[in-house]
């Protein structure tokens, strides 16, 4: 196929989930709501690999995208004692690997064993100091801080090292001291976000769409752009979860969408059965924050009415990648898809 033919997409992302288990009881993650946990054994993961393998052949061949893979899902991947291993085979198979973790574990053995396997980078969620982190994270800020500035240093020149730094409290100010915080010791690579509802799993008092006036406003301003919008999320960040499972994509936190196991199924095969969810809204999507029209219920709400018209240029920029996806595996979306 010609390089014109391919479709350009920012990244191609997959999400494996070593465990999703965590040693931290987060009030702003609903550890609660997550109906089964457990731990990604070396065959399923074989399993998982070759499946990401086979699909990046395809992208290869159909997509104008960077292509990551990341031991991330919803716990700590660090309770599985085989991530090194996985990142190992995963690098072995010419693949750009990452990890997200909390860091409590990330003692200077896991440390060395990860940079040794080839690790490129490493998202390290810490949103709070002192005390606070105690209190918010349950787990001790003095061995995560002392944990990631250790690992900082053996990383230098072999892995790049975030902070991830969640806005769980809606105060940018309190973010920027936490950053500023970690340049005094020398790291000033963040990565800030807004809090996630997990696909509504998580009760957020501003992100309740269902019960706001100002969805008929989204829904009419939609349709006077011509939009029915697809969230990219399902369709860029995929998702495989400890069990060997496809699901949705990260926000399937109740894991409600399960798509079918990677020893029956391919990445390439489940898209018609995302598309389905995506274009009904049920289960996960209708209560997600990442949802094009919740996403737009948001900033109506927000005071001044906020960036209406940056955000619509976003949904129609994330729903033309989605349909382009489809497009290239050859599943075709019906024309009228808002719930």
């Amino acid at each position: 196929m010609r390089d014109a033919a391919r479709l350009t997409l920012p990244i191609l992302n997959v999400d494996i989930e070593p465990t999703n288990r965590c040693n931290a009881r987060c009030f702003f993650c609903p550890r609660d709501q997550t109906p089964h946990e457990g731990v990604m054994s070396l065959e399923v993961f074989e399993q998982v690999l070759a499946r990401i393998v086979e699909f990046r052949e395809s992208a290869r061949r159909l997509f104008d995208a960077p292509f990551k893979v990341n031991l991330c899902g919803l716990g700590e991947p660090l309770i599985n004692k085989n991530c090194a291993e996985m990142v190992r085979r995963i690098r072995g198979a010419d693949l750009e690997c990452s990890l997200t973790t909390n860091a409590s574990l990330l003692d200077e053995e896991q440390g060395r064993a990860l940079l040794d396997a080839g690790l490129q980078g490493a998202e390290i969620n810490i949103s709070d100091e002192g005390e606070d982190y105690d209190r918010i994270y349950g787990i001790p800020f003095a061995r995560t801080r002392d944990n990631a500035l250790r690992f900082a240093e053996l990383a230098r020149d072999r892995c790049r090292v975030r902070i991830v730094v969640v806005d769980h409290q809606r105060d940018p100010e309190r973010v920027g001291l936490v950053m500023d915080r970690w340049r005094e010791r020398g790291i000033d690579d963040f990565l800030p976000f807004e809090v996630m509802n997990r696909g509504g799993a998580l009760f957020v008092d501003h992100m309740q769409y269902q019960r706001f006036p100002e969805r008929s406003e989204a829904r009419e301003l939609l349709e006077r752009r011509g939009l029915a919008p697809l969230c990219a999320a399902p369709f860029l960040l995929l998702f495989v979860g400890y069990d060997g499972r496809y699901y949705l994509c990260c926000s399937d936190w109740k894991k409600q969408a399960p798509l079918g196991s990677v020893f029956d199924e391919s990445f390439s095969s489940v898209v018609a059965k995302k598309l389905e969810h995506v274009a009904t809204r049920r289960p996960v999507c209708e209560t997600c924050n990442l949802d094009p029209v919740n996403r737009l219920v948001g900033e109506l709400r927000a005071s001044g009415q906020g960036q209406v018209e940056e955000v619509l240029e976003e949904i129609a920029s994330g729903d033309r990648m989605a349909r382009g996806v489809l497009e290239k595996l050859g599943v075709s979306p019906e024309p009228d898809l808002v719930g």
